[in-house]
């Protein structure tokens, strides 16, 4: 074979596709991954309500002890 065959035939090859990876988890996984995510969310939901609570309560007494101690009451 000459080098211009070789060269021809090097640029015609078809490449082959890539193998399709595996899952990383699977579908049982995945329920479970999404199950303690939502779990996870309402718990971060019932300690952001609680601080808030907690704010307002603290807001509410400071400013009750400020307005007493203003007005000499």
């Amino acid at each position: 074979m000459t080098e211009a065959t070789t060269a021809e035939s090097d640029q015609t090859a078809v490449a082959e596709p890539p193998a399709q990876p595996e899952p990383l988890f699977n579908r049982t996984e995945l329920k479970q991954f999404d199950d303690e995510d939502v779990e996870a969310g309402k718990a971060i939901c019932k300690m952001l309500s609680l601080f808030f609570f907690y704010t307002v309560i603290v807001m509410g007494l400071s400013t009750y002890i400020t307005y007493r101690w203003i007005t000499g009451g």
